[in-house]
């Protein structure tokens, strides 16, 4: 078991970023400052003449390591630039939804987000072939990818959502968990599944047989308590955090997506910020982001170890079996896409 999951959860410690501080955005005033006028910051020691203000929104649960990271970014930054950033983290979509969030950062309601699956879906749809369950095999096939379209995506998400990606945090495999074992997909006939409100995730598990239903996170555990659905699927990780091995018994090591957290900008908010606020803005980014991936294989470790000493079962699967079961699922996907992410998409297909 332990050798299984050093593979499917094997990450490496350095972490491709969008360069922060990419394309600078028309200049706007902050949203959350009262001055308008851009002022260059104090010397050490002193107190700022003028604050920046940053709302930071996550939709993942309070405490969990999304919300970690961010509070080292938080102190990170305060301290680089004495309190002239100051930063408030609200985190268990306490400021609502990611989808929610995506209005409010695009308008400057909000400074920064935490965005997942609906940010890939919505705002990078035609390059997105990375959300298609049982394709890409590791994270360093879906970096890979990414990086080789991070201008595109870089000008898509500045056009088209007024923002910039500032980092990209890892996330271990998503895996399916259930109250029961399911080793093949026909096991699925029936199953109601939470998945969230994004079309590949939906049609893809449809073609395996479930019944997809989405659920917004924070009311992920209620509903399986309640058997609203039978099982979800999510990192290791974040199942943890959210307490759901306490309502799931099994998890399966499907490895069924490779993905990451986007961390993002209002650019209008950025753009504003004195150069060596932005430098400081950068750097805290990227210190964060390197501190959480860096621990990821670990973290993982110790909570797998803590899961079945408490009883929880991971139960191995033919990845190859469910990716040729879901292969209907995946072409229809796959006709949304980009030829080049089509192309993407093809190469790691074991047709």
């Amino acid at each position: 078991m332990k050798r299984v999951l050093a593979v499917l959860l094997s990450l490496s410690v350095t972490m491709g970023l969008t360069a922060c501080g990419a394309k600078e955005a028309p200049a706007a005033p902050p949203a959350g400052n009262e001055s308008q006028e851009e002022q260059a910051p104090e010397a050490e020691g002193e107190a700022p003449s003028e604050v920046y203000k940053i709302t930071a929104a996550l939709h993942t649960n309070a405490g969990a390591i999304e919300d970690q990271t961010f509070q080292v970014f938080k102190e990170k930054v305060e301290a680089a630039t004495n309190g002239g950033i100051t930063v408030d983290v609200f985190a268990g979509a306490s400021l609502g939804t990611e989808q929610e969030n995506l209005t409010q950062i695009k308008t400057g309601e909000i400074q920064m987000a935490l965005f997942g699956d609906v940010f890939l879906a919505q705002m990078l749809g035609e390059y997105n072939a990375t959300s298609i369950p049982f394709v890409f095999p590791d994270i360093e096939s879906v970096e890979a990818y990414w990086a080789s379209i991070e201008e595109e995506v870089s000008q898509s998400v500045l056009d088209n959502g007024n923002m910039l990606i500032v980092g990209r945090q890892r996330r271990a495999p998503r895996m399916l968990t259930a109250g029961k074992e399911i080793l093949h997909p026909s096991d699925l006939s029936g199953f109601k599944l939470r998945v969230p409100e994004t079309e590949f995730y939906m049609t893809v598990w449809g073609a395996l047989g479930a019944i997809t239903t989405p659920v917004n996170f924070s009311e992920l555990y209620t509903a399986l308590q309640t058997n609203v659905v039978d099982g979800q699927e999510n990192p290791i990780e974040t199942n943890y955090s959210a307490g759901l091995q306490e309502v799931q018994e099994y998890t399966m090591l499907t490895a069924h997506i490779n993905t990451h957290y986007t961390w993002a900008v209002n650019a209008d908010f950025y753009n504003s910020l004195p150069a060596e606020y932005q430098e400081a803005f950068d750097k805290a980014c990227e210190e964060a982001l390197a501190e959480v991936n860096a621990g990821l294989e670990e973290r993982q470790n110790v909570i797998v170890e803590e899961m079945e000493a408490a009883g929880h079962t991971f139960v191995e699967v033919d990845y190859a079996e469910w990716q040729a079961a879901a292969m209907d699922g995946i072409r229809k996907c796959m006709e949304t896409l980009s030829p080049a992410a089509q192309d993407a998409v093809k190469q790691y297909l074991s047709e």
